[in-house]
């Protein structure tokens, strides 16, 4: 049987080897949904000693989990999942700041901002690392907004007008993030 994203499904006896693998996910989930209860800022807020940014909410920045996790507890938490997320910065929006692309191992996620509430700094935080936390999720980008996006990031009429297809991606809904200051 095939998954959404074309992988073959095994639905067969789970190896020991797996159900720790789900077992350390879900502490990990666990606990980082334990953890979190920061406070709202409206302004971004620094961390001298350590050389990091918080926007939106100021979360803990401990136990973030990398991309192969996040696609694991989404399989588990049927598609979406409240989770701190960790990655390097490989865009974000020039115009505003309202999204970013956050890598992590072979996984690339998009991230937006909850309610459009705050926003990162539009230029000079490609290759920074960040955590960020909120709410993640399979999402199928519809062509007027892959195109509004590629148009946002500097794409030229024709490879605008190339993208015909929706495309299904690792999503995020942030909350709060932090930049860590290189």
């Amino acid at each position: 049987m095939q998954g959404a994203l074309g992988r073959r499904m095994y639905f067969g006896p789970m190896k020991t080897k797996t159900l720790m693998s789900v077992a350390a996910v879900v502490g990990m989930l666990v606990w980082t949904g334990c953890a979190t209860g920061g406070s709202s800022v409206e302004q971004p807020g620094s961390d001298e000693g350590n050389n990091r940014t918080f926007y939106g909410e100021v979360i803990d920045t401990v136990g973030g989990l990398n991309g192969h996790a996040l696609r694991t507890a989404l399989s588990l938490f049927e598609g979406r999942t409240q989770a701190r997320f960790e990655g390097e910065i490989t865009a974000t929006c020039p115009k505003k700041g309202c999204w970013m692309d956050v890598a992590s191992g072979r996984d690339t996620v998009f991230v937006r901002f909850q309610d459009y509430s705050f926003f990162v700094p539009t230029e000079g935080v490609e290759g920074k690392r960040t955590i960020v936390e909120g709410e993640a999720f399979y999402d199928t980008l519809s062509v007027a907004d892959l195109q509004h996006y590629a148009q946002d990031a500097g794409a030229t009429e024709e490879e605008i007008a190339a993208i015909t297809e929706p495309k299904l991606k690792l999503a995020f809904t942030a909350t709060g993030v932090m930049i860590e200051d290189q």
